[in-house]
């Protein structure tokens, strides 16, 4: 009898698998889609009174954003697709120290971003990689690839950075 439950329990996954291996994409839609939906700046630093097992600990200030314009070019008749927006630096409060607020700048943010649903996003011509800090006191451009290989340019711009 155990040698029949064995031989089961060896056999059912072999009797569950799929020998499809080609074929699944041919009739599923890609999305074409490649625009930028939301926009999102942060800033970044080590707390030098905190460490983390002899490490320093980084701490996020998330910036508010403001006045977000999302430009496509065949709405809006530009050259390229942009995401212009305002961002602000909070007041001074706990670890966010007035010395450490002080030290915000363009150069020095990071940005993110939420796109199209399957799409992937590229830094071009420079511009720092989402999501690790860089300088945006000019603006960026970043190409944002839909599923079904659409591609579009998009320049990111600070038009206001308010302290």
């Amino acid at each position: 009898m155990k040698k029949i439950y064995s031989l089961l329990i060896i056999m059912l996954p072999l009797c569950l698998t799929s020998c499809l291996k080609s074929g699944l994409d041919d009739d599923l839609p890609k999305y074409a889609d490649a625009y930028m939906t939301d926009v999102f700046m942060e800033y970044r630093f080590e707390d030098p009174s905190a460490t983390s097992g002899g490490s320093p600990v980084v701490r996020i200030v998330n910036l508010p954003i403001s006045n977000k314009q999302f430009k496509r070019k065949e709405t809006t008749g530009s050259a390229v697709d942009s995401a212009i927006f305002n961002v602000t630096i909070p007041a001074a409060s706990g670890t966010f120290t007035a010395d450490e607020r002080a030290k915000v700048s363009q150069s020095n943010l990071v940005f993110y971003c939420n796109i199209s649903t399957a799409a992937t996003m590229e830094a071009t011509a420079g511009s720092p990689r989402p999501g690790l800090p860089g300088d945006f006191s000019q603006p960026r451009t970043y190409s944002v690839i839909a599923a079904n290989g659409t591609a579009r340019t998009w320049v990111v711009k600070i038009e206001s950075f308010i302290k």
